[in-house]
């Protein structure tokens, strides 16, 4: 019987604890609450503002994103494309590619699928990279 006591009093504790925190909770949201109904015509002309020019920066950096290639993922056909698009874009992910290789071929569809603006995904045969490593179609990295 003292095990039910014990536990009756736990379940006391613990319903006064999620009591404070629902009024805790309950305070806060009502302060939010007023403040907003506080707000005059100005101020919210002014976050209406400010929000649409958040918006038409980021719908602007998006295009400046699809004009530099990102959205698709696309083949470099030289060496200097390819240090011309790294220079372009802040993030890049370069897939280094041979066709005699099968492991090449795996990455395609996961590289095909990205579609995130931001990181610009491309694709490059190992031999069109100048330099005595690639320039024979060994199977040695």
């Amino acid at each position: 019987m003292e095990g039910n006591g014990s536990i009756d009093m736990f379940s006391e504790v613990l319903e006064n604890q999620f009591l404070q925190a629902a009024k805790l909770v309950e305070n806060h949201l009502d302060s939010e609450i007023q403040k907003l109904d506080q707000i005059g015509e100005d101020e919210l002309e002014l976050l209406k503002e400010k929000r649409l020019a958040a918006l038409r920066k980021a719908q602007q950096q998006k295009q400046e994103w699809l004009s530099k290639g990102h959205g698709e993922y696309r083949e470099i056909g030289s060496e200097r494309d390819f240090f011309q698009e790294v220079k372009e874009s802040e993030k890049v992910v370069c897939h280094f590619y041979r066709d005699t290789t099968f492991s090449g071929n795996l990455m395609e569809p996961p590289f095909q699928s990205q579609k995130k603006f931001g990181t610009n995904f491309t694709k490059l045969e190992k031999k069109t990279i100048r330099g005595k490593k690639y320039d024979s179609d060994s199977d040695d990295d």
